[in-house]
């Protein structure tokens, strides 16, 4: 029974269902303690929202824009300035507005606490929503109550993100030879996202069903994208969870090629969560 259930919702989802949104509770009981907070503050200096960690220039350094791989020199970046970072690539840090550099023995990067990082999140938007996405590395508490599934209470993080295409694809081809390439216009993206079941009430089912359909793709322009959802993800796989374990695995997505979308998780739902992942 349970097996057939997850085919139903998961062609339900392939094909728009969005089930109704649940209570306005609190999703998030780890921002109860800082209601009222206006600001974060990391060594006497704000965590802006949206913000993975602080650079600061050792010796004077490069700032540019890509074009594909190519380095478009902007600027030179001066011994002791201070720069909020937003994101990275592989030795590349992001000062935002798709400026970057290199993350070489130029520049000292630093991150902050997760309870910093996840506090940030909480006064700027407990919910995770378009408006501000959470990201990479950052664990989430989160509660809900639904017709579904009933009471749980859990943690997810996205602990991985791979949007350049050609290793996405590569991949995708690893972990099965018959995986179709994507079709014209469209790329391959791949999350990791790391789930733990704390508490858990099922209405129905005595375990949580957790799997790939329950993540959605959302463009930056806020259309949604096409639910694939018949491909064979690469390894580790997500799954289902009795009360107390955890689960961690991929996700893939098919989006469009010049896109950077956003994903959602449990779209519609009480506990509803956006993600960045660029």
């Amino acid at each position: 029974m349970k097996k057939w259930l997850t085919v139903i919702l998961s062609f339900l989802m392939l094909f728009g269902f969005t089930a109704p949104a649940a209570s306005a509770a609190e999703s998030n009981t780890f921002c109860n303690q800082y209601k009222g907070v206006k600001k974060i503050w990391w060594d006497g200096v704000e965590l802006k929202s949206g913000q993975i960690g602080r650079l600061t220039v050792l010796k004077d350094t490069t700032l540019y824009k890509l074009q594909g791989e190519k380095k478009v020199p902007s600027r030179t970046l001066k011994k002791g300035e201070f720069y909020r970072i937003y994101a990275f690539k592989p030795g590349k840090l992001s000062v935002g507005g798709g400026y970057y550099v290199d993350r070489d023995t130029k520049v000292k990067y630093e991150t902050p606490s997760k309870t910093k990082l996840r506090a940030a999140q909480c006064i700027h938007n407990p919910y995770g929503k378009m408006g501000n996405p959470t990201t990479v590395g950052v664990t989430w508490d989160m509660t809900a109550n639904d017709w579904m599934d009933g009471k749980k209470k859990y943690q997810i993080t996205m602990t991985e993100a791979v949007t350049d295409a050609n290793q996405a694809w590569q991949m995708m081809q690893q972990a099965n030879s018959l995986n179709p390439p994507p079709p014209a216009g469209k790329k391959y993206i791949l999350a990791k996202f790391k789930i733990k079941l704390i508490e858990y009430e099922g209405k129905t089912f005595d375990s949580w069903m957790v799997n790939k359909a329950m993540f959605d793709t959302v463009t930056q322009k806020g259309a949604l994208n096409d639910h694939y959802i018949g491909f064979v993800t690469p390894s580790p796989e997500l799954q289902d969870l009795y009360k107390g374990g955890q689960t961690e695995g991929w996700v893939p997505f098919v989006v469009d090629a010049n896109d950077n979308p956003y994903i959602v998780w449990n779209r519609g739902w009480e506990d509803e969560l956006w993600f960045k992942v660029q």
